[in-house]
Order: structure tokens, then C-alpha cells, then sequence
């Protein structure tokens, strides 16, 4: 993992004009999320699966580049073009972003890995394929990228040292965020996160699946 260096926390305009801090997206103590990992994880024992449980059900929501949703308040309408889910509104829905997907897994994960500093939700850029969001989590002494949006767990749970594409630049958990090389924060977190081409990214990340086993 790159040497983090803590920084404000962020507020979002990604919610009908309601502006929320970044951390507010991670939610392992909501209800919601708690009962959802209980069901996904019943009967499982190990970590590794509980791991493998969880980021399958992420993975299977249908994946869409842009949410756009519409708000009814009274006789108001509010429209938001790109639209940023809490978790348990996440839950609710067929279609998910890679955002949505990485606020959605980190909260999951980090009831199961609650230490600090154990997973956190990354924001950065994919070569290739612009700005993007992932999760990464130390499990067993070792960091790893949880892709979200790949729906095949071979491919997609992969030891980060052994990924060039993914640029770090802001990482953040319940509780703070940490940018990378000094990068503003701002101008990543408001970056559109729209992952534009998913073969390439399952193509590169099952050529790094090859070498492994090989």
C-alpha cells in the first residue's frame, strides 16, 4: 500500500444538493448492513470465505457506468445525474456504479475485518479506462484489490503488488480520509467515476490470473 497521508475530510454534492462528508459512505454499524452480512456469511466459517460471500453479492448487482435518480420531496422533483447511494440504499437497487459497488463492499468487509486500517475504499485512476473505484483490505498480512465490478472471483481478488493499472490517489474508511503523493482530494473525489471499458479490464486482470498460477 502507498504511504497515506491524512487530510480533511471531503464534502459531497452527490445527493440532491445535500452535501455529506465522504466518510458518511461507509456504513458497517447501519442495521441494514449488519443484517445483510449475517445472511450472506450464515454457515460460513473461515474468513476467506466470508470474503469471497460478500464480494459475490456486490459483484452480482448489473453494472452501470452512471446512476442518475429522481427525488420526490412534497411537490418538489430533484433530479441528480450521478448519483452516490448510502449502503443500505445500495441494497435496494439492480443497477450499481463502480462507487456504489466499493462503499457497498468496504462496508461489508470491514464488520468481517474490523480492524483500522484494515480495508478501505479507494478512489483513482485506471489506466486506460479514467477515473474508478475499489476496495482494498490487508488480509492474512497481505493487500489486496477487490474489483467490483468484475463478476468472476478469480479474477477479480488479486494481490494489489500484483496490479500496475490501479493508481491510488484518495483513501477513506468510516472514519478519516488519506490522499496519496499529496494529490487534492477534492478534484479526484469529484472526478465522474465511469469506468469505461470493462473488457479491457477483465482481460488484464485474467492475464495477471494466468501468471499467478502459473
Amino acid at each position: 500500500m502507498s504511504t497515506l497521508i491524512i487530510t480533511d475530510n471531503q464534502p459531497i454534492d452527490a445527493r440532491f444538493g445535500d452535501s455529506v462528508w465522504l466518510t458518511s459512505f461507509l456504513t458497517p454499524d447501519n442495521p441494514d448492513v449488519k443484517l445483510k452480512y449475517l445472511e450472506i456469511t450464515d454457515g460460513l466459517i473461515s474468513t476467506r470465505d466470508k470474503i469471497d460471500a460478500l464480494w459475490s453479492y456486490v459483484a452480482a448487482f448489473k453494472y452501470k457506468p452512471i446512476i442518475a435518480s429522481t427525488l420526490f420531496v412534497g411537490n418538489r422533483k430533484l433530479h441528480q445525474n450521478d448519483t452516490w447511494f448510502f449502503p443500505a440504499e445500495a441494497m435496494l437497487l439492480e443497477n450499481l456504479n463502480c462507487a456504489n459497488r466499493a462503499f457497498l463492499l468496504a462496508s461489508l468487509l470491514k464488520i468481517e475485518l474490523p480492524a483500522s486500517g484494515q480495508v478501505y475504499c479507494v478512489m483513482g485512476v485506471l489506466s486506460n479506462s479514467g477515473s474508478h473505484a475499489w476496495v482494498e483490505a490487508q488480509i492474512e498480512g497481505r493487500i489486496f484489490i477487490l474489483e467490483a465490478t468484475i463478476t468472476d472471483k478469480v479474477r477479480a481478488i488479486i494481490p494489489a503488488a500484483c496490479l500496475d493499472i490501479y493508481e491510488s490517489q484518495v483513501y477513506f474508511d468510516e472514519d478519516k480520509v488519506y490522499t496519496v503523493g499529496g494529490v487534492d482530494a477534492a478534484s479526484v473525489i469529484n472526478s465522474r467515476f465511469e469506468l469505461k471499458d470493462i473488457p479491457f479490464l477483465e482481460n488484464y486482470l485474467c492475464e495477471k490470473c494466468l501468471v499467478l498460477e502459473g
